[in-house]
């Protein structure tokens, strides 16, 4: 097997430093993040998010139901976990329920 010089990259290590340094890493996260939202958070909370979207280090909310705002405001910490995770990465610092 051939040794691997200094320079030598994998197609998947060289996209991922290219998205890094133009910093499109954050906006990929934020998409999966969308695509995601129902394995995140679950069918009942997904189906009652009517927008959902990112804002300054926040992921904003718009939820139909007042029972489950008022709800997922006491769940905002977990919220931020859970979404840090499926990105990979600190993507959040707070939630904002609408």
């Amino acid at each position: 097997m051939a040794k691997k010089r200094l320079n030598d990259q994998t197609l998947s290590e060289a996209i991922q430093e290219f998205l890094k340094e133009e910093k499109l890493d954050w906006k990929l996260a934020e998409i999966n993040v969308i695509n995601n939202w129902e394995k995140i958070v679950g069918k009942l909370i997904a189906s009652q998010t009517k927008n959902i979207y990112f804002f300054e280090g926040k992921l904003i909310l718009h939820i139909e139901s007042a029972a489950l705002k008022q709800e997922l405001n006491y769940q905002r910490f977990k919220i931020v976990e859970l979404v840090n995770k499926e990105a990979g990465m600190e993507l959040i610092s707070d939630v904002n329920i609408k």
